[in-house]
């Protein structure tokens, strides 16, 4: 284990006590390995309140939790270096600092919804909006992807961040050698529900977005999905015919998909098929 305490170039884990934390660990294993980069492990107590008492009980929690995280890389044996901190910080302010030097931040889903409600209310958008890198929500099903075989799904639209969700996502495809589906968004007015039709424009400038990464990654599998009428439909359509998806990239600045993918509706298809959420990073952010 490595001696410095810094998350730089690191893919960082932000450590709860939730089953779905633990998965996050492993995720952040796989993406370590596929970038050769370390794992930092970051478990931030909450700005102190109570007694003594309860700090005592909180540093052991945590002093647990981080013991059980190092143990289970340790024990998968497999050529990643890490290293580990417990701060005392509000567990968004010390993620938003590690992500300005992040390569990545990986959280679970469970220990994220916990992260989103009580004492830190409603800030939960400040992580995935604010943060200097990709963030990936992790489920508690998590297993790791079949090289070549589990699809990840890319979310776009028209838009000019299209490019950054793209660019992710082809990434990711061509580091876990993964089929990618563009998943090309139909739009709903505020006051009506349903779809409406791609302007042919808009499908065009994806299109064309895409024929650029065919050029590019010409072994990589990439295709256009627009025959559907939302991305629920989609995601239920997959496990019904039993494909495994792995990853879905979206923007997180757009409106309406991180929502629905992080809510109630699209639970029980995402942890059915251990399918973890990631946003992209915009590139001036950076």
């Amino acid at each position: 284990m490595a001696k410095s305490r810094s998350s730089v170039g690191s893919v960082v884990v932000g450590l709860d006590a939730s089953r779905s934390a633990m998965q996050a660990v492993l995720w952040a294993v796989d993406e370590a390995i596929h970038r050769q980069i370390p794992v930092y492990l970051l478990y931030a107590l909450g700005e102190e309140a109570g007694g003594r008492d309860d700090a005592e009980s909180d540093t052991a929690v945590a002093e647990r939790t981080v013991g059980s995280a190092m143990s289970m890389i340790e024990a998968l044996k497999v050529p990643v270096q890490f290293e580990a901190q417990i701060v005392r910080s509000r567990p968004i302010t010390a993620l938003l600092d590690a992500s300005r030097s992040a390569s990545m931040i990986c959280v679970g889903s469970m220990g994220f919804h916990h992260l989103t409600r009580g004492r830190i209310g409603s800030t939960w958008p400040a992580l995935l909006t604010s943060a200097r890198c990709p963030v990936a929500v992790v489920p508690r099903t998590h297993q790791p992807g079949s090289r070549g075989v589990d699809l990840i799904l890319a979310v776009v639209d028209n838009a000019s961040t299209a490019d950054d969700v793209l660019e992710l996502g082809v990434s990711e495809a061509c580091l876990r050698d993964a089929p990618l589906r563009v998943f090309l968004l139909r739009h709903t007015h505020h006051r009506d529900s349903c779809p409406k039709p791609i302007p042919v424009d808009g499908r065009t400038v994806v299109e064309r977005r895409v024929d650029h990464w065919r050029r590019t990654q010409p072994k990589l599998d990439i295709e256009i999905v627009c025959d559907h009428n939302d991305l629920l439909n989609y995601l239920e359509q997959l496990q019904r015919h039993i494909t495994p998806l792995q990853l879905i990239v979206v923007d997180p600045r757009r409106p309406g998909p991180l929502d629905l993918l992080l809510g109630v509706a699209a639970r029980a298809p995402l942890e059915a098929a251990g399918c973890t959420v990631m946003t992209c990073t915009r590139r001036q952010w950076l």
